[in-house]
């Protein structure tokens, strides 16, 4: 099985529900640990919903203004 080691780009994924989303995170991050920078993390969509999103995406929208709330969570298997 071929893990990966290079940072997805660009990646997100829209989920209906916080469980949805999570399950799908923890399946693309499959293999990985939370400080591999090619991990995904689930963040509060733009609607009523959540998504996930490649970390350099997270990144940007965590330093998006002082005023962001915006939290993230990583899963992992």
């Amino acid at each position: 099985m071929k893990m990966r080691t290079e940072p997805m780009v660009n990646y997100c994924e829209f989920f209906d529900t916080e469980e949805e989303a999570i399950l799908a995170c923890s399946a693309v991050n499959c293999g990985l640990n939370g400080k591999d920078p090619a991990c995904c993390v689930v963040v509060d969509g733009p609607e009523d919903n959540y998504a996930v999103v490649d970390l350099e995406t997270a990144k940007d929208l965590l330093d998006f203004g002082e005023e962001s709330q915006l939290q993230c969570l990583i899963v992992t298997d």
